[in-house]
């Protein structure tokens, strides 16, 4: 998965969350690709466990989270929030020794927990793309 990919998606995803009226051609237009690429990008955040879907509003096909989706740990952080904490996991693993280490595990718990487990796989490969490295 290519970074231009990753991030365009990481978009899609905040702004069909947001709740606004999306259509594929408004984020191709937006993201500067063709409306078949955003359609690829959707079916792979489908295809992650995050439940998007499709409706008609005023004879336009726009792009929805399913409703009520968000209520579970998110009445207090957005499913684009618990992803970020996610990635997150990496960036702080050097602090392993931190006398908040253990309490930081257990919240990475929390939020793996409150992420679609079919979502896990696609959001670890995306972690992957990201690495924190102490300098000697």
């Amino acid at each position: 998965m290519r970074n231009a990919e990753v991030i365009r998606q990481w978009k899609i995803l905040k702004r069909i969350e947001a709740g606004r009226y999306t259509t594929a051609q408004d984020l191709a237009d937006e993201h500067g690709v063709t409306e078949r690429t955003i359609r690829r990008d959707i079916e792979a955040l489908q295809e992650a466990g995050f439940p998007l879907y499709d409706e008609r509003s005023d004879g336009r096909k726009i792009w929805r989270l399913v409703e009520g989706y968000k209520q579970r740990l998110t009445q207090t952080f957005s499913l684009a929030e618990l992803s970020a904490l996610y990635f997150s996991k990496n960036l702080m693993s050097f602090l392993g020794g931190a006398p908040f280490a253990q309490d930081l595990e257990a919240a990475f718990g929390k939020i793996r927990e409150a992420l679609p487990a079919r979502s896990l796989p696609y959001l670890e490969r995306i972690q992957d793309l990201f690495s924190a490295r102490r300098e000697p």
